[in-house]
């Protein structure tokens, strides 16, 4: 009974920890919507409300974004320029939307 009784504390405190990572993660970064820029370049910026969240987490979180936008387009993000700040904890990340398959030597070709 001892044995039971401790593996649903054990399962209790991991689903309490995933529940606490989860929102921790959630609530680390504030996105502005994905702007137009010249020709065809986007960008994003991410913005870390917290220092729980590091400069390569809100790296990541911003390609995520990028990767989203063009993925629903049925094409892939090719990642052009990144501009990192510390204060705020920002990043800036320029981007381009290319058609599955498409190399950037085939488009200089």
């Amino acid at each position: 009974m001892r044995i039971q009784h401790s593996s649903r504390r054990a399962r209790a405190g991991g689903i309490v920890a995933a529940y606490v990572g989860a929102a921790t993660l959630a609530g680390c970064a504030n996105f502005t919507d994905i702007k137009a820029e010249n020709q065809d370049m986007f960008m994003v910026s991410a913005t870390g409300v917290s220092y729980t969240m590091s400069i390569p987490a809100l790296t990541a979180a911003a390609k995520e974004k990028a990767y989203d936008f063009c993925g629903k387009q049925k094409m892939k993000a090719d990642l052009r320029q990144l501009v990192r700040g510390w204060r705020p904890m920002q990043v800036e990340l320029y981007f381009r939307c290319q058609p599955e398959g498409v190399s950037l030597q085939a488009l200089l070709d």
